[in-house]
């Protein structure tokens, strides 16, 4: 074959290589536990303590904005959002358990 012909063929399989890279974004599932050893939840500042470590736990997920653009300042706000209702449903049932031992 001829270097014309090769190099063709070459980008057309570079570019079926990396048609993966151009499809749909894809997600990883992150994990954080949030410790509320130490955190009185049946006061108000112990709720703050809970939210301000929720609210880390959010960032340390999402992460910061690394190039100021506008679909990425979009897609932190998804993720945080997100993220954000994933973890309502568990710090109520945190604090229903919590209000359940104190009322026996």
């Amino acid at each position: 074959m001829t270097a014309a012909i090769i190099r063709p063929l070459v980008a057309t399989a570079l570019l079926a290589l990396a048609a993966p890279a151009f499809s749909e974004p894809s997600y990883s599932i992150a994990k954080v536990t949030i410790d509320t050893r130490g955190i009185d939840l049946g006061s108000a500042s112990g709720r703050q303590a809970l939210d301000r470590r929720v609210e880390h736990a959010v960032n340390a997920i999402c992460g910061a904005p690394v190039f100021g653009t506008h679909e990425e300042a979009e897609e932190l706000r998804a993720c945080r959002s997100a993220t954000r209702a994933e973890a309502e449903p568990q710090v109520r049932a945190v604090l229903a358990r919590m209000t359940m031992a104190s009322n026996r």
